[in-house]
């Protein structure tokens, strides 16, 4: 297991949860649950020869790992059916064949039969939810729900069935309203929806003690009890269906709002796939320095920051050593190219970054590039000064300025890359006067 793994297993929680793998470009290849994360996960990167042949070539691919916390076990398994039905990983299908994927079913008869089927005996006509890999759970799952809201589980005889004596089963005879709706909070309770089902039983509970039908308002206090101690264990499901995010899905959301932001003053803007934010760091008269971070696709790459050391200057000034970082750091047609460059600072960062983009334009060892003359003018180049945190946009020849909610996603992440970069500035600039220091004592 290479260091980064080894780091990201070491740092599992030992809660029950979802596990989720993906490979080096950055797609899911395997989703699945643990009541245990830590111990779970630590168990695929045994030795090779304690693993199987498809387990083996899973690990092989394995380059990044992220989870997702629960409750309970249950709650898990309705979470990893969840991600496996959006995702379609590859290796959950090879490493348990789809065909023995379980599902829950609610047929469509006048008095509903719910069961576990699998995907090879589903009826398009019927209701399903699934579907599940851990058949064991599914099960334990529908003996959970149908101590509270007893249902059919295969077409009844007219004599009473031993699930009728041990409260399972309506009996032979049920009323027909009362069965449906207990079909109705099962579907509530397999998407979720436990807090509209206490509402609902509570609202049925008072109306019986209203009526004076105790017997009916006793059940549905009972089944109230029931779904508390559910929700105490289980929470609420719903929100792992509608808010769950993982990590691309959030990195996505915010490039996509910075590049609404953006587009009205860069309509030539395409992609926001890496962008890059510098910074200057300086102390008196000595040991200035500039830093360059990066991002890519959302997610800060630290394998591709790169310091400065300012050979240029020897007197304090801000403009003139960014202006000297972005020309020296546009110089390497061997990195890859920016959408988008951020400077800390307002106007006169980014005067001096676009003077450095139009300085590389003049140059003419890389205007001669073959394929290159005028690449430098098609990304932006903004500022996000520390203060208000504004956003800072030379618009021909106006300045607008821009500032964002606190809360908001695009401006948090400017401000993350924006702060790694002072921060990695800092800390060069600290090495140098170390060195220095030491240098001197010898």
């Amino acid at each position: 297991m290479n260091i980064k793994l080894d780091k990201l297993v070491s740092q599992l929680p030992k809660s029950p949860g979802v596990y989720i793998y993906k490979n080096s470009e950055g797609q899911i290849i395997y989703v699945g649950k643990a009541i245990n994360l830590k111990k779970r996960v630590s168990q695929y990167f045994q030795s090779d020869e304690a693993l199987g042949y498809k387990t083996n070539q899973l690990v092989s691919q394995i380059a990044d790992i992220s989870f997702h916390i629960v409750g309970s076990e249950i709650e898990a398994l309705v979470l990893e059916s969840s991600l496996i039905k959006q995702y379609r990983p590859k290796f959950n299908s090879q490493l348990k064949d789809d065909k023995s994927y379980i599902y829950i079913t609610i047929t469509k008869d006048k008095f509903p039969i719910i069961k576990p089927a699998f995907k090879s005996s589903l009826n398009s006509e019927d209701i399903f939810f699934g579907p599940f890999p851990d058949s064991s759970a599914v099960r334990s799952l529908l003996k959970t729900i149908r101590r509270i809201f007893p249902f059919y589980s295969s077409k009844h005889s007219t004599k009473q069935c031993l699930y009728c004596h041990l409260g399972l089963c309506p009996g032979p005879t049920p009323d027909i309203k009362e069965y449906r709706k207990n079909i109705s909070q099962i579907k509530k309770i397999l998407n979720g929806n436990f807090k509209k089902i206490i509402v609902q039983l509570t609202k049925e509970m008072k109306a019986f003690s209203d009526n004076q039908n105790f017997e009916m308002a006793k059940i549905r206090r009972d089944q109230i009890t029931s779904m508390n101690y559910i929700i105490s264990g289980w929470r609420s499901l719903s929100h792992l269906y509608q808010q769950i995010e993982l990590s691309e899905d959030k990195n996505e959301k915010v490039l996509q709002e910075l590049k609404l932001i953006l587009m009205p003053y860069f309509p030539k803007l395409k992609s926001l796939h890496r962008l890059e934010a510098y910074d200057i760091s300086q102390s008196g008269i000595k040991f200035f320095v500039g830093s360059m971070t990066v991002s890519v696709d959302g997610q800060l790459n630290h394998s591709e920051y790169r310091q400065f050391k300012i050979n240029t200057k020897v007197t304090p000034d801000d403009q003139f050593m960014m202006k000297e970082v972005i020309y020296r750091r546009l110089k390497h047609l061997d990195w890859s190219l920016p959408d988008l460059i951020i400077v800390d600072g307002g106007k006169p960062q980014v005067t001096a970054a676009i003077q450095a983009l139009n300085l590389t334009k003049e140059s003419p060892l890389l205007s001669s590039k073959e394929g290159n003359k005028g690449w430098i003018l098609d990304f932006p180049i903004i500022g996000l000064a520390k203060k208000q945190e504004t956003i800072v946009i030379k618009n021909g020849q106006e300045w607008v300025e821009i500032n964002l909610p606190k809360n908001s996603p695009a401006l948090n992440h400017l401000k993350l890359l924006r702060d790694e970069a002072h921060r990695f500035a800092n800390r060069y600039r600290k090495t140098l006067a170390k060195k220095s220091i030491l240098s001197t004592s010898n």
